[in-house]
């Protein structure tokens, strides 16, 4: 038995065997962490876009449909429709203006990291006098 007590040929590859679930799981994590900051980013960019768009009365906004289909073209990178957003009147603060928001149901594409929830985003322009 002292032979095989003091052979070390194959750990490495338990000791790999161990870590590499960890390591994988780290990794993929942070990956799907970035793609969900990413898609809040984008969504958050486009109700801004939409939102000022609309206060403006721009001849691109000029009903809530088109406000919504020009939020859906401003969010970079995300397969959103319009049917994600919302355009209303709303009171920004004091006074009166344009809301636009939109929610997306995020889903991980690792399915061993379970990060699958609504993502929301907001914003309010107040219309011009």
């Amino acid at each position: 038995m002292r032979p095989l007590h003091s052979d070390r040929r194959g750990s490495v590859a338990a000791e790999f065997a161990l870590v590499i679930p960890l390591l994988l799981l780290l990794s993929f994590g942070i990956i799907e962490f970035g793609r969900t900051m990413w898609v809040r980013n984008s969504l958050q960019s486009a109700v801004e876009d939409a939102a000022r768009c609309y206060a403006l009365k721009r001849p691109e906004c000029a009903t809530v449909a088109d406000v919504k289909s020009y939020a859906a073209a401003r969010a970079m990178g995300v397969p959103v429709t319009a049917d994600a957003f919302e355009a209303a009147p709303a009171t920004c603060g004091s006074v009166n203006g344009r809301q636009v928001t939109a929610t997306y149901p995020f889903v991980s594409i690792v399915p061993v990291i379970p990060l699958d929830y609504t993502i929301s985003a907001s914003a309010c322009r107040p219309a011009p006098v």
